[in-house]
């Protein structure tokens, strides 16, 4: 690996495949789009396809177990849909697959590698200095300065699924200031200007910026990282364990679990699907997907908003959300299709 870049795991390796999948995943449910899929990896030589066709063949049998091959890419089969349709099959949740499949969004699976060296103007890291255009300068709230998280150049995710919802070009850059002495959370309870997304449409006009003056005591420069990224699918945060009880409703998670035909007995079976999809989802960050919080029992991103980043309390980092949680940004889906990033939202959970 080149430390001084993001790399990226992405599912796609031919041209022209990105729009191939991105036709399968705008509606999972649908295996014929899955066998169209196929037949045109099979008609560029690739032996993704045929494969492709016998776990859909095993599928449509009913057989007990679907068939599986190492050598075929894991990012590829869990992007794809494949390593889905193998835990259901191994859950019992054959008469849910429709549901469950139709919730799937694609994600990118973040993994923290540390540097020595400093990461160059407008790549994509974790930590460091900011990278931002003339004119924009470090976010304050109160006249206190953010915590800069971090930055993805967005080109790097033209291959991948995930980077198909983002702009194309440019740089985003993630901000929250720290409240730990006065509230004990971050982004000061929610309090507006206590967390900032800027968009750089414009990756090549780009400076390093110094803080401009000293940090508060929960504020500070954190290491620099480079990023290790890796495709996959995610299904959304539920809550099976409350669905007997009287306030099920008030829960968007225990709303979900409805929606997706999920019934109490179900909540193992569908966990096991989340750890292979996502593991350690609740102690690690990730772009795009769902949120998974760890100490909420209700889903903290709201109804009308999509997971745009969960920013886990990282080691490497020495970054400590709250007692340990992670941050969850959202945006609205019109805003980001718009590549507006002004009104984002925050919470921790």
């Amino acid at each position: 690996m080149n430390d001084q870049h993001a790399t990226i795991q992405a599912a796609c390796s031919l041209e022209g495949e990105v729009e191939q999948l991105q036709q399968v995943l705008s509606n999972l449910a649908d295996h014929d789009r899955k066998r169209a899929y196929a037949q045109w990896l099979t008609q560029k030589g690739d032996v993704r396809g045929a494969f492709l066709n016998t776990v859909l063949d095993d599928w449509d049998a009913g057989k007990e177990a679907l068939t599986t091959d190492d050598d075929i890419d894991l990012v590829w089969r869990d992007t794809c849909g494949i390593t889905l349709l193998q835990k259901l099959r191994e859950g019992e949740l054959d008469a849910l697959a429709s549901a469950i499949c139709s919730a799937a969004r694609p994600a990118l699976k973040i993994e923290l590698i540390p540097v020595e060296d400093e990461i160059p103007v407008g790549a994509t890291k974790f930590g460091g200095k900011p990278d931002l255009s003339e004119g924009i300068s470090w976010p304050e709230y109160e006249d206190k300065l953010h915590t800069f998280i971090g930055q993805f150049r967005l080109d790097d995710f033209r291959q991948t699924q995930a980077g198909t919802l983002l702009p194309g070009t440019g740089l985003l850059s993630f901000f929250v200031f720290d409240d730990p002495i006065e509230t004990g959370q971050p982004a000061a309870e929610g309090s507006p200007g206590g967390w900032k997304v800027i968009y750089s449409p414009d990756g090549s006009q780009l400076r390093r910026l110094d803080p401009p003056k000293e940090f508060d005591e929960g504020n500070r420069l954190a290491s620099e990282c480079a990023l290790r990224m890796q495709e996959t699918l995610d299904l959304p945060n539920v809550n099976t364990y409350s669905l007997d009880q009287d306030y099920a409703d008030e829960f968007i998670a225990c709303r979900r679990a409805k929606s997706l035909g999920l019934t109490k007995e179900h909540g193992d079976s569908y966990e096991q699907i989340l750890e292979a999809l996502l593991p350690e989802r609740e102690e690690r960050s990730h772009l795009m997907g769902w949120s998974h919080p760890q100490v909420l029992a209700d889903d903290p991103v709201e109804e009308d908003f999509n997971h745009l980043l969960t920013v886990a309390s990282e080691e490497p980092m020495e970054w400590c959300w709250a007692d340990g949680h992670q941050l969850f940004f959202s945006i609205r889906p019109d805003d980001l299709a718009a590549g507006d990033f002004e009104q984002v939202a925050i919470t921790d959970g």
